[in-house]
């Protein structure tokens, strides 16, 4: 090879190094866009979830915008089409109700842009199209294991199986509601002799659940409502104001409801709740984890199970449970 020749060669080598570096360069610089689509932000679960996407964002260096339905499913509709419009590597999606989002589902089909949602589910199997996932936790089981204390309480009080429940639901609509519900319902219809009287939504805000918590109370004189079961620990805490406030002292002790917020957590060891389960609202970590495997082609589980703990004072052991999760949340000033 002449000289000439080799000075064309080594300058095309030089060239498609120089190019792969700055493609590569280029490549290692760009940042994904998470996107996300919260429900609403009117309770301080779901504000604890958007800061939770928030830290694990930046931690995890991804691009990350986000919006509030204002609980209201349109609004959450338009958000995500909005959201979509941007071009974001995935979509997340934390929906207000089952049905009323699941067309999100052919939006980001059609648009190409992957899919993962968590905390409630919509009407949509995960692992179709471009719905690459759900994550969340078991409304059912959380709703059995609230059952499951309550009955153990209710035989507790009268030696058999027997007493009155009121139940104060979630959002209309939602997986959550739906599921815990059925969950629920499943552990009581064991016993003939328990039932439930009452149900309302609360729509899992405190100052709906006192207010119907005290219509029920005039409803039902002392001696008719053996235990309260709420959805969530906002609506629970809602109740046990009202109850106190009637000075119905007989259902002190007598309420189960979800969340395992610090507050209720307080309220069983000081003995004025029966029972909280734990349902966390820190999505972050896992969420941002699947999508980035997922844009990396990382296999990802299609659908996940978040696993949960149950408080309550009913025995030495649990009650050493709830008193060293109580006591961790104080430490580090969270609220779940």
């Amino acid at each position: 090879m002449n000289l000439k020749k080799m000075n064309v060669l080594f300058v095309i080598v030089i060239v498609l190094i120089l190019c792969s570096l700055i493609f590569n360069s280029a490549f290692a610089e760009k940042k994904f866009l998470i996107a996300f689509s919260q429900s609403t932000m009117n309770h301080p679960w779901r504000v604890t979830l958007t800061n939770d996407m928030k830290y694990w964002a930046e931690k995890m260096g991804v691009d990350f915008i986000w919006t509030d339905g204002n609980n209201e499913a349109a609004n959450q509709l338009a958000d995500c089409e909005d959201l979509i419009g941007k071009k974001p590597d995935v979509l997340i999606l934390s929906p207000l109700q089952a049905k009323a989002l699941t067309p999100v589902v052919d939006m980001c089909n059609k648009a190409g842009v992957p899919l993962i949602v968590i905390d409630r589910r919509i009407e949509a199997e995960p692992g179709t199209g471009l719905y690459i996932a759900f994550i969340g936790l078991d409304q059912k089981k959380e709703g059995r294991a609230c059952a499951e204390v309550i009955v153990k309480k209710l035989y507790d009080k009268f030696g058999e199986y027997k007493g009155n429940i009121v139940e104060i639901q979630g959002t209309i609509g939602s997986s959550t509601a739906i599921d815990m519900n059925k969950g629920f319902l499943e552990e009581i219809d064991k016993y003939p002799g328990i039932k439930v009287i009452a149900s309302q939504s609360g729509d899992y805000l405190r100052e709906n659940a006192m207010k119907i918590t005290e219509d029920w109370l005039q409803t039902f004189p002392k001696g008719q409502i053996d235990a309260v079961f709420a959805h969530n620990d906002e609506m629970g805490l809602g109740a046990l104001t009202a109850i106190k406030d009637a000075g119905r002292d007989e259902l002190i002790g007598c309420i189960g409801s979800v969340d395992g917020q610090v507050q209720a957590l307080k309220a069983v060891l000081a003995g004025e709740y029966l029972v909280t389960v734990q349902e966390p609202p820190y999505f972050g970590e896992s969420a941002i984890k699947v999508a980035l495997d997922y844009l990396k082609g990382n296999p990802i589980v299609t659908s996940q199970s978040v696993p949960f703990k149950v408080f309550h004072a009913q025995t030495a052991e649990a009650r050493k449970m709830a008193e060293e999760y109580y006591n961790y949340l104080v430490a580090n000033d969270l609220m779940y």
